[in-house]
């Protein structure tokens, strides 16, 4: 028992577990005072669960959820496929509308019973588990042709999750996945000329039929669309770039209304909740905006303000201030996070902290940039703050097992992992799957 505290109390395990529970503590408060107390209380008991899933997490060596991966990601997959079949070809009626209800339009969860359960928060954890595991011995990911499988192995999930449709959620796994190769020891170069070739296909012209679902269809200056706009047999068809012409008509219209943020029409329509966000963090000027009977107005007429938008709440009633705090619980974890990951000389340990720290940055990152107007609104929410049962006790899970790495540093003979070297001969370092290097280089030394 005292063996268990002593590892609980390591520098770098109590400040996630402090930050993690302030984190928690302010979404609850500021979903109360979102005119959701309902949900305050609901999350409350999802915070309850999460804090015994983040226990169990670190007290289970995370060699075993490792062992689990392959079959957790093969769980998850069935799962995505279901909602994205299901609902569109045989969930017209019956129990099945029931089981995979339609919110908004989008089809992301299933329901069961007290609570409604979303496998793309539990594809992320187990995405980074099986990426983890995969990447953990060998090389092969140093030669471009190696990275096709991990890029496979997220495209997958990502396109799933985009049929929901979720641009947000399925928008994580890059960067996650980014973060993983390059620390497991990928070409810098190699990394960087996916995202450039992938950024010149996305911006290829193609065309789309102008309808009244789009937002270029209205516009009176047709000099506003991306690549102008061409007639073909009496239709009228936008010339756009490929990653827009892909979209649904709602992505559309969000990004349309972010990119005129300061025209009063856009503000009355796709603007509105951007608009709303901003005037909220406004309010609340550097401590706070008052009491609940001076923001509570605001607060009712910023829609999804207890999830995707729980950031401008925290402004709205805490100010900028209160802002500033909840972003240095963050850096709190990241730099914990980070510190892990350099202190374990086990290859799954240190790519497991990078991908909890990598996933956990980027929902911030993009939640927040979303909040104050510098990305379109993408339905990202705020990590350990906003509400949704799911994602809390999922990343309640991360930290977990980013914790359990922490508490276990394994004894190592071998070089430190990941630490590739392009020289040949004796001297030359060697990536953790090269067996037999050591006999090798013995013999040639003599």
């Amino acid at each position: 028992m005292t063996g268990i505290i002593q590892r609980y109390l390591r520098l770098t395990i109590w400040p996630i577990i402090l930050a993690m529970i302030l984190l928690m503590g302010v979404g609850v408060a500021a979903i109360t005072v979102s005119d959701h107390a309902q949900l305050a209380g609901k999350q409350t008991v999802f915070m309850v669960v999460g804090l015994v899933a983040f226990g169990v997490a670190t007290l289970v060596p995370y060699q075993r959820f490792g062992k689990g991966a392959y079959l957790l990601f093969g769980i998850t997959l069935p799962l995505l496929v279901a909602l994205l079949v299901v609902p569109r070809y045989l969930g017209s009626a019956g129990p099945l509308r029931w089981l995979f209800p339609s919110i908004n339009g989008a089809h992301r969860w299933i329901n069961m019973g007290p609570v409604m359960f979303q496998p793309s928060e539990l594809a992320k954890l187990s995405f980074i588990l099986m990426l983890a595991w995969y990447l953990r011995y060998g090389d092969h990911y140093r030669k471009l042709s190696g990275l096709i499988p991990p890029f496979i192995l997220a495209m997958v999930p990502m396109f799933l999750i985009l049929k929901e449709p979720d641009l947000g959620t399925s928008l994580l796994l890059l960067p996650t996945l980014y973060f993983m190769l390059y620390m497991a020891g990928a070409r810098l170069r190699h990394l960087l000329g996916i995202i450039a070739v992938a950024t010149v296909l996305m911006l290829l012209p193609l065309p789309r039929e102008l309808t009244s679902d789009m937002p270029a269809a209205e516009a009176v200056d047709r000099r506003a669309l991306p690549y102008g706009s061409v007639t073909v047999g009496g239709r009228e068809y936008a010339v756009m770039p490929v990653m827009l012409a892909a979209m649904e008509p709602h992505q559309l219209r969000r990004i349309d209304g972010w990119l005129r943020q300061g025209d009063p029409e856009a503000a009355g329509d796709e603007g509105y909740q951007l608009r709303q966000s901003k005037m909220i963090l406004s309010v609340g000027s550097l401590f706070g905006g008052g009491g609940w009977n001076e923001t509570n107005q605001f607060y009712r007429t910023l829609p999804e303000c207890e999830s995707d938008f729980i950031f401008a709440v925290i402004g709205g009633q805490w100010g900028i201030a209160g802002c500033i705090a909840v972003l240095l619980l963050y850096s709190l974890i990241f730099i914990c996070g980070i510190e892990i990951a350099v202190g374990t000389n086990d290859p799954f340990g240190r790519l497991l902290a990078v991908g909890v720290v990598g996933l956990l940055l980027s929902q911030v990152v993009i939640n927040v940039a979303v909040v104050v107007g510098l990305m379109p609104v993408t339905g990202m929410t705020l990590p350990l703050v906003s509400y949704g049962g799911t994602s809390l006790v999922v990343n309640c899970i991360a930290m977990g097992l980013l914790v359990n790495v922490g508490q276990r540093h394994p004894i190592s003979l071998a070089p430190r992992p990941f630490e590739h070297g392009d020289k040949q001969g004796p001297e030359a370092p060697y990536g953790p799957m090269s067996t037999g290097e050591p006999e090798r280089r013995s013999r040639r030394g003599g």
